[in-house]
Parts: structure tokens; C-alpha cells; sequence
């Protein structure tokens, strides 16, 4: 993250998905990489990375992992509506 915070998206991205390993750093990865795809305008990749997010976050307890559902859940109000948005919505309500 600290390449996306210097403003090096691509790199940021890049390193992101090398780091895609274990279930929980997967998960907590997966949520860090779709937020630097959003900020790279690329709004259904990141509604995507978000959907495996989701996937990869059953049975997992982990403060950063809340942390990305809460982050996740209070950007999509801010997307346009699109049935990924809607489904990714619906979802992260049924987790609470």
C-alpha cells in the first residue's frame, strides 16, 4: 500500500496480487488491491476483486478483515449501480 499512498498505482497492483497467498492475507490483500483498482477508475475490476473478497472472508475473524467490509461497504453507495454493486451490496448486508 505504501506504493499506492506515493501516488505508483501500478506497482501498488502488482505487488498486491504477489502477496495473494494465505486465506486471510488473501482476503485482506484481495481488499487493499480492489481499492486501488477503484482509484485507478476501474470500478467492475475492483467490484470483482471485492466479490473474492467476500469469497475468501467466510470463517475468518480478523479486525482488518472488518475493517475492509466496512471500508467496502461504505464506498458502494458512492459507485454507479450496476448488478455487481447490487449483488456485492446484498451480500455484505447479510453478513451483518
Amino acid at each position: 500500500m505504501i506504493h499506492a499512498k506515493l501516488g505508483d498505482l501500478s506497482a501498488a497492483e502488482e505487488h498486491l496480487r504477489l502477496a495473494l497467498d494465505r486465506r486471510r492475507t488473501r482476503a485482506i490483500v484481495l481488499a487493499d488491491l480492489g481499492h486501488v483498482q477503484l482509484k485507478r477508475g476501474n470500478t467492475e475490476t475492483a467490484l470483482a476483486t471485492w466479490k473474492e473478497f467476500l469469497d475468501c472472508v467466510d470463517g475468518v475473524q480478523s479486525v482488518r478483515i472488518d475493517d475492509g467490509l466496512t471500508d467496502i461497504a461504505a464506498l458502494l453507495p458512492s459507485l454507479p449501480d450496476s448488478p455487481a454493486a447490487i449483488e456485492l451490496g446484498e451480500r455484505l448486508t447479510a453478513r451483518t
